[in-house]
């Protein structure tokens, strides 16, 4: 190939290589405003610039923050704070920008211990839509929570006194029964009915005050289920992936028929066919990372 032929090539390989980074600046320009030639900046300082900017914006909500809440700030490793404000950058949503706010708010606060070097990776997977549902879901969970604690809270202060009325009613109604028996005979009136009924009743309202406490408590500790209906399938599994959320399997044996058929006078054994109704149901509910991370992102008044 001659000399010209190599410059005829030469040529069109930089018109090619121009017209292509001409492609790609209008297309950047369409992603971040304002264009790039009102700057006069390349491309690359374009969204140094802009990222720049998320950060000054964060920074000052993080520090107003801090004086409102009169916050005795404490210095944190390079090792947290840099991959914080390098994700940090990217963020443009202001609703979002204020948990990105809070959550450096709550890493430099003395009074707190927040040293978790994933929690910035972790917002910054999420969307604003996905953050939101998670905190309805730990909300209503403290609102459970708070409700079952004082609950249980008045169960334990009372239960000695209900303990003694039971027994005394019990007590009372015994004696209200032998005085319709003097031989000891057992007297099946309708009013001895009724009287036997209801110590019954008491005798199983004592017994279940042994189990009430266990009951409240494992209520209280129970994960929250995050509701399913008004997020997008997508969401669910991104929330999954981060470890906020997982899937549990629950199986439930349901009510089952047993046969008998009646045999020969002459067969020794009777055969019996269980018809067992197995159900298994899924829900997704929110775990302790969960929790942990959205109250990292939440802002502790003073």
């Amino acid at each position: 190939m001659n000399d010209d032929s190599n410059q005829r090539k030469i040529n069109i390989t930089s018109t090619a290589l121009e017209k292509g980074i001409d492609v790609a600046k209008e297309f950047i320009d369409k992603l971040v405003l304002p264009p790039a030639e009102e700057l006069g900046f390349l491309i690359k300082d374009q969204i140094s610039l802009w990222r720049f900017n998320n950060q000054v914006k964060i920074l000052n909500k993080a520090k107003a923050v801090c004086e409102k809440n009169n916050v005795d700030v404490k210095a944190i490793p390079p090792k947290l704070l840099c991959p914080y404000l390098e994700h940090a950058s990217l963020e443009d949503n202001d609703e979002l920008q204020d948990k990105w706010a809070i959550l450096l708010v709550n890493m430099v606060d003395s009074q707190q211990n927040i040293h978790n070097h994933v929690f910035p990776y972790i917002l910054s997977q999420l969307s604003i839509d996905e953050f939101k549902l998670l905190e309805s879901v730990l909300i209503e969970k403290e609102r459970r929570v708070s409700e079952l604690d004082s609950e249980l809270s008045e169960f334990l202060e009372n239960r000695s006194n209900i303990e003694t009325r039971l027994k005394s009613e019990i007590y009372g109604i015994n004696q209200k029964l032998q005085s319709q028996s003097p031989d000891g005979k057992q007297v099946y009136s309708a009013e001895a009915m009724e009287l036997r009924s209801s110590v019954r009743s008491k005798e199983r309202e004592l017994r279940s005050l042994e189990n009430k406490e266990f009951r409240l408590r494992r209520k209280i500790s129970a994960p929250e289920n995050i509701p399913e209906k008004n997020i997008k399938e997508f969401e669910i599994a991104n929330i999954i992936r981060l470890g906020l959320a997982k899937v549990v399997y629950e199986a439930s044996a349901g009510t089952h028929s047993i046969e008998i058929p009646i045999s020969d006078r002459d067969s020794s054994y009777a055969s019996v066919d269980f018809d067992i109704e197995i159900d298994t149901d899924t829900s997704t509910i929110l775990t302790e990372l969960g929790e942990l991370f959205i109250d990292a992102c939440r802002e502790k008044n003073s």
